[in-house]
């Protein structure tokens, strides 16, 4: 039986995990490197911490998200490769018990397309897809790295702006409180756009286009 995570998609696959991993990484660390040269604002910090705590405050964090979203990555789209091969798997199957029980000269490669047009997708008229259809794609293959993507820096901001405009006069609980009710509006706001839009395109099915589906196609041929 043919393996359902062929070995040829492994470099396919670990490349997509790695990108991931690198870029959230990236994201979680420009933050802690901010919060880092503003903590180094502080006497007390510089006295209590040395170098190497400084270090781990900053590396930790963004370590801790390139393995956590590298891992989670390579699962997913391991699991994604394994439906797709057992998806393409069951439609030869299909096509050819159909094409030996029809009287009728029947096309695999039509057979092909019909079950790939029926797995869940949208096919578009337009040779490329547009800005919107690309975003709403990723909206539905990445919803957390967006909620984060734009959580993480809209907290940060708000902390930030609490800071300054208190001209220094509010204390840095005050600070933390006012953030957090604004963090948590911003984000249960963002968190609500994102995983709405997801819903909506796992309803509807991601666009592809016609270059896509015969892209598939002759993959399964």
């Amino acid at each position: 039986m043919a393996s359902l995570t062929p070995d040829h998609r492994s470099d396919e696959v670990t490349g997509q995990a790695m990108k991931e991993g690198l870029v959230n990484g990236a994201v979680v660390l420009a933050p802690c490197l901010a919060g880092l040269y503003a903590a180094m604002q502080n006497p007390k910090f510089r006295k209590f911490t040395n170098w190497q705590s400084r270090t781990a405050l900053v590396i930790m964090p963004a370590l801790f998200a390139f393995g956590f979203t590298s891992e989670n990555k390579l699962i997913h789209r391991m699991e994604e490769v394994a439906s797709e091969t057992e998806h393409n798997m069951k439609t030869v199957a299909w096509a050819e018990k159909q094409k030996t029980m029809s009287k009728e000269d029947v096309q695999l490669h039509e057979l092909y397309r019909k079950a790939i047009l029926d797995s869940g997708v949208r096919l578009v008229d337009t040779p490329e897809l547009t800005t919107f259809q690309k975003a709403a794609n990723y909206v539905q293959s990445n919803p957390f790295k967006l909620i984060a993507g734009i959580g993480i820096p809209s907290v940060a901001y708000i902390f930030y702006g609490q800071g300054k405009s208190g001209a220094g006069k509010e204390s840095l609980q005050m600070q933390m409180l006012h953030t957090r009710v604004f963090g948590q509006f911003t984000v249960i706001c963002t968190l609500l756009g994102v995983m709405g839009m997801k819903e909506m395109m796992d309803r509807q099915g991601r666009y592809v286009t016609e270059g896509e589906v015969e892209a598939r196609v002759a993959e399964m041929e």
